[in-house]
């Protein structure tokens, strides 16, 4: 079920009225709530509901066990439990393609021809989100940061909430559960949700969709068709869809759980105003950055074991990150590069980097190098496969004398996407406050009109977000 649909919006409905209906009654909330996640999640298809069940009754048993358990030893046990659970349910349906593919690739090239049927797994929506989301959960409480919940029901919701269920942000069970335990459900901010949403429509069909269809699906399908020039704009291109694309949706997710009664913290922060990687991943897709921060890095030791380990780890960090976006060298790639150049400026001297920060002219240097190494990494993203992607780089020397074919309307919406990277957050906030003044069924109208004209957009509709697919 997709955001800018009329089904989504008969659904959202529903559910708003709902959730009206049952403020006071807090259980029977909760269970219609869980319900409805589960009708969300269940109409690409019902069979995958058993892995979030699976998720669920494991982690909320590992973690009342870890909690109550008096030997390291037995807390060890159940975390490994919720961790191997959680990655071996990945594993499969992620990666097990690609490592039998991987595995007849490399006995191929020593001789030895190995005829393997294709698994033909298909891989659940949101499957990456749901289990990082769940395994947070049993770690919190191994590391003694979070107390477990007793209530299972509790516990379902906060790994089924439909909002952010299959592409993020990725919610961390002690923000979640603090605050469904208020019972208090009543709607806040309502300018600032009806912002968030309209902005994520924006961001997904004028931006990303128009940018993938008009100018970046067909340099990535044929780059050897493309002159440098528009090689170039391709790229840039794209570097706004997936921008578009990912931060619309998680504005989407947050605005419509704003209007449920909870508060997420944003997920995205103009990452293209970064003046290093580092700060690039403090600005984009902060919830995942954080986790791998959290939960990796800090847990591979971070930067306390000295130098080397140091660079190792954030380069395994960043290497499965990629992979956390799925099976593919490209991934890795992309990991890699960011890995690699995260490692490179922690070896800068820091004196001397703070020493340029105040200059307006090194800074407008720096940002332009980090953009463009963050598009280079996203040909290995895009790209179907690392030739595809070496393809791209090549057609980056094609002739530049010819002008790109594209026009005004394509134009204005790259310039629009660079804009929304520089100009002031919250410019506008005076505008939504005075809209959710407006009569409730008023702002139901002007959302509903929105969806509707989203939806009957082009012959085929909304195309779906990028994320699902990881």
């Amino acid at each position: 079920m997709l955001f800018p649909t009329i089904t989504f919006a008969i659904f959202l409905t529903i559910v708003l009225l709902v959730h009206t209906v049952l403020l006071k009654k807090p259980t029977l909330w909760k269970i219609c709530m869980l319900v409805a996640s589960y009708v969300f999640y269940s109409w690409w298809d019902w069979r995958f509901l058993t892995l979030i069940w699976a998720s669920t009754l494991v982690d909320f048993w590992a973690g009342e066990r870890i909690e109550s358990s008096t030997s390291t030893r037995r807390r060890r046990s159940y975390l490994l439990l919720s961790i191997c659970t959680n990655l071996g349910i990945l594993a499969y349906f992620k990666y097990a393609g690609f490592f039998v593919d991987s595995f007849v690739d490399v006995m191929g090239s020593l001789g030895f021809n190995l005829s393997v049927e294709p698994l033909r797994i298909i891989l659940p929506v949101g499957i990456s989100f749901y289990t990082f989301q769940t395994m947070s959960y049993s770690i919190d409480i191994y590391r003694n940061n979070l107390k477990p919940t007793k209530s299972l029901l509790d516990f379902a919701l906060f790994v089924g909430f439909f909002p952010q269920l299959v592409a993020g942000p990725i919610v961390r069970a002690k923000d979640f559960l603090q605050q469904l335990s208020t019972n208090n459900r009543e709607p806040v901010q309502m300018g600032r949700a009806t912002k968030l949403i309209l902005g994520g429509l924006f961001k997904k069909i004028v931006i990303a969709d128009l940018l993938a269809t008009e100018i970046v699906d067909g340099v990535f399908r044929n780059p050897g068709g493309s002159t440098g020039l528009e090689t170039l704009i391709g790229i840039y291109g794209y570097a706004l869809q997936i921008y578009g694309d990912f931060s619309g949706y998680s504005d989407i997710a947050i605005g419509i759980a704003l209007l449920l009664g909870f508060q997420f913290s944003d997920n995205f922060n103009q990452p293209y105003r970064a003046l290093s990687l580092q700060d690039f991943w403090r600005r984009w897709h902060i919830s995942l950055s954080s986790w791998l921060r959290d939960y990796l890095y800090i847990g591979l030791g971070g930067n306390r074991k000295g130098k080397i380990r140091t660079y190792r780890n954030l380069l395994f960090t960043m290497l499965l990150g990629g992979l956390w976006h799925g099976a593919a060298w490209t991934f890795v790639a992309w990991g890699l590069l960011h890995g690699g150049g995260l490692a490179i400026e922690r070896a800068i001297d820091e004196r001397k980097v703070a020493s340029v920060s105040t200059n307006s002219f090194c800074r407008f240097l720096r940002g332009l190098f980090t953009f463009h190494l963050v598009c280079a990494g996203w040909v290995f993203f895009r790209s179907v496969d690392m030739e595809r992607a070496f393809e791209v780089f090549a057609a980056l020397g094609n002739s530049w004398t010819s002008a790109p074919s594209m026009d005004w309307g394509v134009a204005a919406v790259l310039l629009t996407g660079l804009i929304m990277q520089t100009c002031k957050v919250g410019k506008f906030d005076r505008f939504w406050e005075k809209f959710s003044t407006l009569p409730a069924v008023m702002q139901g109208i002007v959302l509903a009109f929105v969806v509707v004209a989203m939806d009957l957009l082009g012959p085929d509709g909304v195309a779906p977000f990028i994320y699902f697919q990881f």
